[in-house]
């Protein structure tokens, strides 16, 4: 009887010595972390003790991050609460990661951030197939490609407050990265029909639909700069027409794809999209 009592004893040490390894093995293998995969990617983590009062916002305002991809990185959601001592992983070096979901490949993913493909393989290294992206894999967007190309290419900051507002409201979403996309313009929200009205003197260049944007007026300007106005309930001017700084040229409403009345203003030049807010009076 002791004999069997010591060598179940026994049996159930070398268990425990091998259990650890097994399980975290397998949790490995199926999670993508710590897989060789992500082990790159862990490298590009940082880890950020939460301060009394800290919301996942206010740390990503802060870091200058998006909220979205702490919250994706930490599997929150929007009624997830954090605490103080919690530890939140972070991107690191404000490198930003996009958590890849099913569907996705590089190509989509270049297409989704404004960079080269070549340059998202670049800078994803770790990544030996790029053909064979796998869910949940974190994918390293380059901070610098787009970026760089939109410097090169901007007009003078001399040209501050060459725009005048198109519209005066309450401004729902700028421009920059919001929920793992790149907003281009500023969405100015008020009362559906409010009037539009450009923001320069020009020629408008297009004047109708466009898939997401819904009704969509664009005036090309002397200097080359566009702007463009969006989600109109209708349009007042037509391709081809000369405008005046000032003039109504269609209506605010909820066309394309919107939640709510407002205008997306967006400023195009040689390609790329500027910050309307460095150009508006």
């Amino acid at each position: 009887m002791l004999k069997r009592t010591v060598l179940l004893v026994m049996l159930a040490a070398f268990a425990l010595t091998i259990w650890p390894s097994s399980v975290f093995a397998g949790w490995s293998e199926d999670s993508f972390a710590p897989s060789k995969v992500s082990v790159t990617s862990d490298s590009l983590v940082r880890r950020y003790l939460v301060q009394p009062g800290d919301t996942v916002s206010e740390i990503a305002r802060s870091m200058g991050l998006d909220a979205g991809i702490i919250m994706a990185m930490n599997n929150l959601d929007a009624s997830s609460v954090i605490l103080e001592g919690q530890y939140l992983d972070i991107p690191g070096d404000r490198q930003r990661l996009h958590r890849v979901k099913a569907g996705e490949s590089m190509w989509k993913i270049a297409r989704m951030y404004q960079v080269s493909l070549d340059q998202l393989i670049a800078a994803n290294t770790q990544i030996k197939n790029p053909s064979l992206l796998r869910v949940g894999e974190m994918v390293k967007i380059p901070s610098h490609a787009g970026l760089t190309a939109a410097a090169m290419h901007q007009p003078s900051r001399g040209l501050r407050g060459l725009f005048a507002w198109p519209v005066f409201g309450r401004i729902t979403s700028g421009y920059g990265w919001r929920k793992g996309e790149f907003h281009h313009g500023l969405d100015i929200a008020c009362p559906a029909g409010t009037p539009i009205r450009a923001a320069q003197a020009g020629v408008v260049v297009f004047s109708g639909t466009k898939s997401v944007y819904g009704k969509t007026v664009i005036i090309r300007h002397a200097n080359g700069m566009e702007t463009l106005y969006a989600h109109n309930s209708k349009n007042m001017v037509k391709a081809g027409q000369q405008v005046k700084k000032g003039q109504v040229i269609a209506l605010v409403g909820v066309t394309g794809r919107t939640t709510g009345p407002h205008l997306h203003f967006q400023i195009n030049y040689k390609g790329e999209t500027l910050n309307p807010s460095e150009y508006l009076r």
